[in-house]
């Protein structure tokens, strides 16, 4: 496959799965927003930080103006991050491999692209029905997934697609959990109230899967277990470095040096998660463990790109 098109492929699924979660995470802090007995403990500062470039004084004029937050983060065309720019960048990448994607990928991502540059979206946005144009776009975005699973031939372009989705998600789960730790001084015994760790387990469709499996209630040392650790929950870091291993063993099936050093690179990260635990953790430094698997994760990234999409 040529470097361009396994690049596209790759952005493709890594901007859609970068609006995904933004979007998750909109939508639980707005729904706290609304909640008078959390607004002391809950604004928009951790969506601010996690999703945008502002500095500290420009989070700090908008972290409590819900109408601001949200315009900024999904319809700002000035700003680079917003959920319009990287719909866009989205769909540049898929019109550039339309003969590498099935008609049904191409429609979903158009559509995408389409709802978030109406009038529509503004429109909710501005009168009170955010939450209900927040939803309809995560919608887009599970369309795009669902149609990309039942339509897409499980080739390169299936495997690099998949790949930039699960380094996306990587990074993205591992800098949620940073916010949300720097906020307790990364205390893995603060016990926190029910709701903190509520919302921050719904920001990763993880709340219901949690209450099933865990059953001695929000505690903080099982909240960082499953969204670290767990093998079945797939929104954790482990599970998405497990799947970014897998398909590199699929895209390499003629080893040369500098795909043994990505498998290294990847393989390396894997063991270093698979064989920690709470203690080991603890002992590493909750902020030094995220930001050595974040660093990690672009690292293998960075080298992916360079061996794969490197044709300039």
């Amino acid at each position: 496959m040529l470097s361009r098109i396994a690049e596209s492929l790759f952005w493709m699924n890594r901007y859609v799965e970068r609006a995904e979660g933004m979007l998750r995470m909109l939508k639980i802090n707005y729904v706290t927003s609304l909640d008078r007995s959390d607004k002391e403990n809950y604004n928009w500062s951790p969506v601010l930080q996690i999703f945008t470039e502002l500095n500290d004084d420009e989070i700090e004029r908008i972290k409590d103006n819900t109408q601001a937050t949200l315009h900024y983060i999904i319809t700002n065309k000035s700003n680079t991050n917003s959920i319009r720019s990287i719909i866009t960048k989205a769909r540049e990448n898929a019109r550039g491999v339309q003969d590498h994607i099935t008609k049904e990928v191409w429609e979903s991502i158009n559509e995408y692209y389409q709802k978030v540059n109406s009038k529509r979206i503004e429109e909710l946005l501005e009168s009170g029905e955010e939450l209900y144009a927040i939803s309809s776009l995560i919608d887009e975005s599970l369309y795009f997934y669902g149609v990309a699973e039942v339509t897409m031939p499980r080739g390169e372009g299936w495997n690099f697609m998949n790949m930039g989705k699960f380094i996306e998600r990587a990074i993205q789960t591992a800098d949620i959990l940073d916010i949300k730790f720097h906020d307790i001084e990364y205390d893995l015994h603060n016990p926190m109230d029910i709701p903190y760790w509520k919302n921050l387990l719904l920001s990763v469709s993880g709340y219901e899967y949690y209450m099933k499996s865990y059953h001695t209630g929000l505690q903080t040392q099982n909240v960082l277990d499953m969204i670290v650790m767990n093998t079945n929950f797939p929104r954790s870091i482990l599970y998405s470095v497990k799947k970014i291993s897998h398909i590199m063993e699929k895209i390499t099936l003629d080893k040369t040096h500098a795909d043994a050093n990505l498998e290294k690179v990847i393989g390396r990260l894997r063991s270093r998660i698979e064989y920690s635990d709470l203690d080991t953790i603890a002992n590493i430094g909750l902020h030094q463990f995220l930001k050595e698997t974040m660093d990690d994760v672009f690292n293998f990234s960075n080298k992916l790109s360079k061996e794969y999409f490197a044709y300039h």
